[in-house]
């Protein structure tokens, strides 16, 4: 069995004896990969995409947090953590929610199971298996209807919006632990846990609040590997995270800041569509687009400009999107990432980032320190107390699980499989590494021109970070 645990949020830089003592002496059993990367944005449901599908945005097509989806909103984003808003996007485009293949899918074509956990939205639950290949539980729902009324009827009832992340996290690893994998006996397991996020989103890395949620979290997962290590023979653990964590310093918001700017009519006007850090523009009009790109490249609170390949002509200083994995139909025609530094949080950890006001913390910029996850293996097929400084990333988890079960990975995936990990394969050390920029050209502004900066591995390349020279 393959147990793969998604710890939201998670900094690799945070993994210690004093926070996480079950994680870090079980990395230093098994595999520590040091130079591992989430997709850009930087956020939750991207990657949760990018985990299913083994692809980058432009392919999976969960390109943000929140979508603008005008078929079903005209003058509101849709939120991606709502699994119902999700099915209804994918239902009005009369196809998949995922634009690739997804792991769920492929392991079920081969004959094999998966079931999925989530103690986080129920959007990014579903994404883990969108096309319920096997059953998904939630805190607030569960896939199918069945294995709902079966969870209702044990537990008298789903859990509410008032219950704490502890609470959720209890409840979804109890229902995997005592009810799923009992029934299913399945060849893989996913448990996506909501902690630390939520913890560091409002009180900050390493506040007494944080590092309760890791030690909660690490005591839960260490309780549920020693309950499936006693019966399991041949048991492989992934641990990761999908995107790391700045601080917030000085607050920014661009719609507010674009309709002072005179660039967007009003708070509900359709001219401009504001979805998590993408701007939706109306008719695509490249005139709008490249005033738009020129006026954020000229604020001081924003670090990078990405605009819609079909575009890039006209909008000097910006990147395309597919520089950074993306593109997709459902982009927006502009994408931002908040200006971030190396500055350190009153705890001491480095990486500060304009946001937004009343959070304390936050990720989905292009710094190094939202970019680079938490990656972690041991058990059956893992090296022994390795550590691994070749670059990876998330795209990998799924080509990399597809050849521990024996199963070829489809052409769509854009990872590669994490060979230097597993037994048998090459030492780290000797993989060639390169790393490489690609520089945005056109006029200058007071905040340098972009540079997005690569870490290289064959024919994979890594997006480590954005500055501006």
């Amino acid at each position: 069995m393959i147990l793969l645990v998604v710890w939201d949020g998670l900094r690799p830089d945070l993994v210690s004896v004093e926070h996480t003592p079950f994680l870090a002496r079980m990395a230093a059993r098994g595999v520590t990969c040091r130079a591992s990367h989430a997709v850009w944005p930087s956020a939750t449901r991207i990657n949760a995409g990018s985990l299913s599908t083994g692809s980058y945005p432009a392919k999976h097509g969960l390109v943000d947090n929140d979508l603008y989806v005008p078929a079903l909103d005209a003058v509101h984003p849709i939120s991606c953590a709502d699994s119902r808003a999700l099915q209804q996007m994918a239902d009005r485009e009369a196809g998949p929610l995922l634009t690739a293949p997804t792991l769920g899918e492929i392991l079920a074509a081969a004959g094999r199971s998966m079931v999925s956990g989530g103690s986080g939205s129920p959007g990014t639950t579903y994404l883990t298996n969108p096309t319920v290949s096997g059953p998904i539980v939630n805190w607030a729902v569960a896939w199918p209807e069945m294995l709902q009324e079966s969870l209702v009827g044990r537990y008298s009832g789903m859990l509410d919006d008032a219950s704490s992340s502890v609470e959720r996290n209890r409840f979804v690893i109890g229902a995997l632990r005592d009810i799923m994998i009992p029934a299913h006996q399945p060849d893989m397991v996913t448990l996506w846990l909501t902690e630390p996020d939520h913890a560091q989103h409002f009180y900050g890395l390493l506040s007494d609040e944080a590092c309760e949620m890791l030690r909660h979290v690490d005591a839960e997962i260490e309780a549920l590997y020693t309950h499936l290590a006693a019966t399991e023979q041949d048991l492989t653990c992934l641990m990761l995270s999908d995107h790391g964590f700045d601080t917030i310093g000085q607050q920014a918001d661009v719609k507010t800041e674009l309709i002072a700017a005179g660039l967007k009519a009003g708070p509900d006007s359709d001219d401009i569509m504001c979805a998590g850090c993408s701007l939706y523009v109306r008719e695509r009009s490249p005139e709008l687009v490249s005033r738009v790109a020129e006026w954020l490249l000229a604020q001081p609170w924003i670090g990078s400009v990405f605009v819609a390949d079909d575009l890039a002509d006209t909008c000097l200083g910006a990147l395309p999107q597919s520089a950074v994995g993306g593109g997709h139909r459902r982009s927006g025609e502009i994408m931002y990432s908040y200006r971030w530094t190396d500055e350190p949080s009153q705890e001491g950890v480095p990486g500060t980032v304009y946001g937004w006001k009343g959070l304390a913390a936050t990720h989905g910029s292009t710094s190094p320190y939202t970019l680079h996850n938490t990656l972690i293996a041991w058990g059956a097929g893992i090296k022994q107390e390795v550590v691994s400084d070749v670059p990876c990333g998330i795209v990998d988890v799924a080509p990399t699980v597809l050849h521990l079960l024996g199963i070829p990975a489809p052409a769509s995936m854009d990872g590669r499989v994490l060979h230097e990990i597993l037994e048998g394969g090459p030492n780290p050390q000797s993989i060639p590494v390169s790393h490489t920029t690609r520089r945005a050209e056109g006029t200058s502004v007071p905040q340098g021109a972009q540079v997005a900066h690569y870490s290289v591995v064959g024919e994979h390349r890594y997006l480590d970070y954005v500055s501006r020279a």
